[in-house]
C-alpha cells in the first residue's frame, strides 16, 4: 500500500483520488473539533470553504448551528468558534453544524473526490488506523492512501505533519511512503517522547496560546481520547458508516 502525504490543502496533487482513501488532518483545530462534536452527539457537520458558503448553507438549513473561525477567531454572528470545548453535548447533540475554518474545511473540500474521506487527529488516532486498515482489507479496489495535511494558510504545518507521521508509524504494515511521509514519520519518532511540548512550541501552537487557547492546544495534543471516526458522506461529516 502506498501512502502519500500532501503538505497543505492548496498543494498541487498530480495523481488521481479515484480508488484512494483520503485522510484529512487539521490538528489545531478543525479535525479535532469535528471528532469532538460527533462524539458529543452532533448529527453531522457540513463543511463550507468560505463564510459566504456557510451562510448560504444556513439559509438552506435554518435549524443548523454556524461554527468556525478565521485566523483562529470566532466569526462574527456565528454560534460557535473552532474550540473543541465549545462543542458540548448541551450545544450540539442532535444538531447539524455548518462549519468553515481557515484551513481544515478547504482540505476536506480538496479531498472530497476520493473514494473515502476520513478525518484524523491525535484524539482519534487508533480508531482511524483500525478503520482504514479494515477498509483496505475489505475493499480490494482501494489502491492507496492520501494524507492531506491542512497546513497553515498554504504553508507547512508541523502539528499536522507529526500527526501524519504517527498514522504512518502505527499503520506500518507493507507500506511505501513518499518523501514527506518518510520525513513525517521521522519527525514523529523524534518528537514522541515530548509530543505536547513540541506541539506547544510550534508556530501554530504559539499563535493559539497567545490568543488564549492553550487549553485547546493541550486537548488537541491528547492521543486516543476519542473513538469516533468522522467520515464524509454526501457532503456531510458523520460518524463512521457502520455505526
Amino acid at each position: 500500500m502506498y501512502i502519500e502525504v500532501i503538505p497543505s490543502a492548496q498543494s498541487h496533487y498530480q495523481g488521481s483520488l479515484e480508488n484512494k482513501i483520503a485522510i484529512v488532518i487539521d490538528v489545531f483545530r478543525a479535525t479535532s473539533t469535528m471528532a469532538t462534536a460527533l462524539a458529543n452527539g452532533a448529527a453531522a457537520l457540513i463543511p463550507a470553504a468560505s463564510v459566504e458558503e456557510a451562510l448560504a448553507r444556513k439559509r438552506e438549513n435554518p435549524e443548523a448551528l454556524l461554527g468556525g473561525e478565521r485566523q483562529a477567531v470566532l466569526i462574527e454572528g456565528f454560534d460557535l468558534g473552532n474550540s473543541p470545548d465549545e462543542y458540548t453535548v448541551e450545544k450540539v447533540k442532535g444538531k447539524k453544524v455548518i462549519i468553515t475554518t481557515t484551513n481544515g474545511t478547504m482540505a476536506i473540500k480538496a479531498a472530497a473526490p476520493a473514494e473515502k474521506v476520513r478525518m484524523l487527529s491525535f484524539l482519534n488516532m487508533d480508531s482511524v488506523v483500525r478503520k482504514v486498515d479494515q477498509e483496505i482489507r475489505e475493499c480490494p479496489g482501494i489502491d492507496g492512501i492520501i494524507i492531506v495535511c491542512s497546513g497553515t494558510e498554504e504553508r507547512f504545518d508541523l502539528p499536522d505533519t507529526l500527526c501524519a507521521g504517527m498514522f504512518i508509524e502505527q499503520f506500518g504494515r507493507g507500506i511505501n511512503v513518499n518523501d514527506l511521509g518518510l520525513a513525517a514519520q521521522m519527525l514523529y519518532n523524534s518528537s514522541k517522547p515530548n509530543l505536547l511540548e513540541t506541539l506547544k512550541n510550534t508556530e501554530h501552537g504559539q499563535v493559539l496560546i497567545t490568543l488564549g487557547f492553550q487549553k485547546d492546544v493541550e486537548y488537541c495534543s491528547a492521543v486516543n481520547r476519542l473513538s469516533v471516526v468522522p467520515v464524509l458522506r454526501n457532503g456531510e461529516i458523520v460518524w463512521r458508516e457502520d455505526r
